[in-house]
């Protein structure tokens, strides 16, 4: 079991490893790279940076985890289980590389239009929970204090939010280098750890592939980042976080391990909300990481209390959970 989960690791960690320097080549030859905010904190060093760097490591942790998954699966609903988790991610990827995609063909740093994407995002919820729905998986969902209630017909409305809500909440905290890499890797840490307690093989193996491809996307991504993920993986990153979370019925431990992105999503919502009614900005700036920018905090600075804020999630709410 070990062995199988460390392989799934290796294998999406090589993978990235071993090919993300030639996509980063082949970016910079074709001079398709991310166009930098002329708003906000001074990023204009990062002009020529290359992005679309999650195209490369969501591949290899998706392609790792099938592998693992057939290889370890115990019965049909077993690997079906883990294709719902392949599938979420992969969806929300390619919507991400569309925008990635858009920007770097009009050199602006505004992709898909909000309407659009909106309506890419919930057709990918809507065709992930019409597969759920085949496959006879429960909705029923753990309230604290409550308990587990079946939702019914209205699991599909909290499933089409959770999928849209979170993989735009990692979309908003992904704009420093390293930043989400960093936390993702530990909320898939703590979720692997859960997983292992619940005997959920599935999902064990594919956060260690996606833990696997983080770690190698890391040393071309921590500061100062040789590429950057863009949408495509950022959006990826929170439909899988989302979907796992539910797939173990225990969706809003995610609010928890995920505090960092609740609060970076609300920043925004605060900043935004004050400047259309008041004309005032709350923040310095939102998301809430360039506000530390503006404080005159360096990039690794910001990464390290936010990782550590995020491990000390991660390590009360394992504890409160075992």
């Amino acid at each position: 079991m070990l062995s199988d989960n460390l392989w799934a690791f290796t294998r999406a960690f090589i993978v990235t490893v071993i090919f993300m320097p030639a996509l980063i080549k082949f970016l910079k030859q074709s001079k398709e790279q991310a166009v930098i905010r002329k708003l906000g904190p001074d990023h204009q060093s990062k002009a020529g940076t290359p992005s679309i760097g999650g195209a490369l490591f969501i591949a290899a942790a998706a392609l790792s985890a099938i592998i693992g998954g057939f290889a370890m699966a115990d019965g049909q609903q077993s690997i079906f289980h883990m294709l719902i988790l392949v599938l979420a991610m992969l969806a929300f990827g390619i919507i991400g590389g569309i925008d990635d995609v858009l920007k770097l063909i009009n050199h602006t740093d505004d992709g898909f239009r909000f309407k659009p994407k909106l309506a890419a995002q919930s057709l990918s919820a809507l065709l992930v929970m019409l597969i759920m729905w085949a496959l006879k998986i429960p909705f029923i969902v753990q309230l604290p204090l409550i308990g587990t209630i079946n939702l019914g017909i209205f699991y599909f409305i909290f499933l089409w939010f959770w999928l849209v809500g979170w993989s735009n909440a990692t979309n908003l905290t992904d704009g420093l280098d390293g930043l989400l890499t960093g936390i993702s890797i530990i909320v898939y840490g703590a979720y692997t750890w859960i997983a292992m307690g619940m005997h959920n093989n599935m999902v064990v193996i594919f956060n260690f592939a996606v833990i696997g491809a983080l770690a190698g996307f890391m040393l071309f991504n921590k500061p100062k980042a040789k590429i950057f993920m863009g949408d495509t993986g950022s959006l990826a990153l929170g439909a899988g976080l989302a979907i796992e979370s539910i797939v173990l019925g225990i969706p809003f431990s995610l609010l928890w391990f995920g505090l960092v992105f609740v609060v970076e999503t609300l920043s925004v919502i605060i900043q935004t909300v004050g400047y259309h009614f008041w004309k005032k900005r709350i923040f310095p700036m939102a998301p809430i990481h360039h506000s530390f920018e503006k404080f005159g905090w360096a990039e690794w600075q910001i990464d390290l209390l936010f990782w550590l804020i995020t491990f000390a999630l991660a390590f009360v709410g394992i504890a409160y959970m075992s």
